[in-house]
């Protein structure tokens, strides 16, 4: 049942917090859940740009389906969620079925698969610690789903994610900041906590 919003960001934020988290993340995949504050930040963000009530968004990299359906919750017509991993989708199918959405899809599948048209595209892709500009084809897929995105990426690399956004068609219209607080989750990390900067990017795509 899809639901009007009449959350208050906190509680959103409160409703993120009791989503079930993903079991045995991979390291390759750089599979760090996004805070449930900061997705409350980015969806009001977006909820006062008109972005999501009634709205067919996409969630690319869903993880445990956090943007899907913290945008459902919100309002949003439909929400689509695609990630590699199935366990990730079982978690995020579980975490709908938890809230009791039935206007959400989620796929196991590549970004890279994913050719559907949508309103809205909201993903916190790999920063690329792992893997070299794995945020690249994030942002690429991203511009050339939808007409609007909303995309995390770590910070100091502004200049860099705007000039390829441009390249796309994309036009920064928002860029605020946050923070990702990473427990010690794999066997590489020497803290229990890692608080990693963020840059949260509102790109418009210019349609000729």
């Amino acid at each position: 049942m899809r639901k009007k919003w009449s959350l208050s960001k906190k509680q959103l934020e409160i409703t993120l917090q009791s989503l079930e988290q993903l079991p045995n993340p991979k390291p390759e995949l750089e599979q760090y859940s996004t805070p449930p504050s900061l997705a409350a930040e980015i969806l009001y963000m977006a909820l006062l740009m008109g972005d999501i009530e009634e709205r067919i968004v996409a969630d690319l990299g869903c993880g445990t389906g956090t943007f899907a359906l913290g945008a459902s919750l919100m309002g949003a017509k439909e929400a689509i969620g695609i990630d590699i991993d199935p366990k990730a989708i079982v978690t995020s199918w579980r975490n709908a079925d938890l809230l009791g959405l039935d206007n959400v899809r989620f796929y196991v599948a590549d970004i890279l698969e994913f050719n559907e048209r949508v309103d809205v595209v909201f993903q916190n892709p790999p920063f690329g610690v792992q893997r070299r500009h794995a945020d690249v084809p994030f942002l690429e897929k991203a511009l050339s789903t939808s007409n609007v995105v909303y995309t995390i990426h770590k910070r100091g690399n502004e200049d860099f994610i705007t000039d390829l956004a441009h390249k796309y068609g994309g036009r920064a219209t928002n860029i605020i900041r946050g923070t990702i607080k990473i427990p010690k989750i794999f066997e590489f990390h020497k803290k229990k906590w890692k608080v990693v900067e963020v840059s949260i990017f509102r790109f418009v795509r210019e349609v000729n």
